[in-house]
């Protein structure tokens, strides 16, 4: 049983599967495959010393092409204590997303903050987040509040069983980036139907990495009504909070 994708790779080039596509333009690749796939390329690069990802920025520099894409990747700067990591997609020759990941070493210091506590995946009952065909129809979806065309902040529990590229089972890094995404449309405060509200970039910060496959998007978006927003969002599993992810938006009328 083939487990769905969103690339394949082939003669060094990534070409997007139909998971791939934009819900917002035709023709053009989503930005959970272009974030994704930037960092998957980063994942590979070697540390000089064992050290954790702590922040991770994609910023998408436009539309891009449903069409075979060029990964490209460089060590911005390396060292013992940390290592900044860049890579970059190309479409057709021109660079439509880039992404950054800054490494830190790892050492035993204090426990603190961040202790909101939620229910666990098990006490809520299954529910419809996106479209049915969304990852494959495998990501399942657990709504603890709100939800995608329900205006206001929501939580939600989440569980991908897709693969980013054909043949790589998913990391505990490109799961929390796939979920970074869910912000701006779980914690949107305009309707679905009347407004887009694509997002520019990514930004998450993380403390640790994920424990398991269940994660918890705690999201909520701001405006000061200019045609922008931010969305911010916790993300958790069972252990509890260990990151926080932010995006801006693009607004715009339908």
């Amino acid at each position: 049983m083939t487990i769905p994708h969103f690339y394949v790779l082939r003669d060094g080039l990534y070409e997007p599967t139909h998971l791939a596509r934009s819900p917002w333009e035709k023709g053009k690749q989503n930005g959970v495959a272009l974030g994704g796939l930037a960092t998957f390329l980063m994942e590979d690069v070697p540390t000089p010393a064992p050290m954790m990802t702590t922040r991770l920025t994609i910023d998408i520099l436009g539309a891009a092409p449903h069409a075979p894409t060029e990964g490209q990747v460089r060590i911005v700067r390396d060292g013992m204590r940390l290592q900044l990591v860049e890579s970059q997609l190309l479409v057709e020759g021109r660079t439509v997303a880039r992404a950054t990941a800054l490494r830190v070493r790892l050492a035993e210091s204090p426990v603190y903050g961040d202790t909101q506590s939620y229910p666990p995946p098990e006490s809520v009952e299954p529910s419809p987040f996106m479209d049915a065909r969304a990852f494959g129809g495998t990501m399942e979806t657990r709504l603890v509040s709100g939800g995608l065309r329900e205006p206001g902040p929501g939580v939600l529990w989440v569980r991908f069983n897709h693969e980013h590229v054909a043949g790589t089972p998913l990391s505990p890094l490109l799961r929390v980036t796939s979920l970074a995404d869910f912000g701006g449309g779980l914690g949107s405060e305009v309707s679905i139907d009347q407004w887009t509200y694509m997002n520019l970039d990514i930004s998450v910060h993380l403390l640790r990495p994920p424990v398991g496959e269940w994660m918890l998007a705690d999201a909520s978006t701001s405006s000061a009504g200019r045609g922008v927003g931010r969305s911010d969002m916790i993300i958790a599993d069972r252990d509890g909070p260990f990151a926080r992810a932010h995006q801006m938006l693009f607004i715009a009328p339908r």
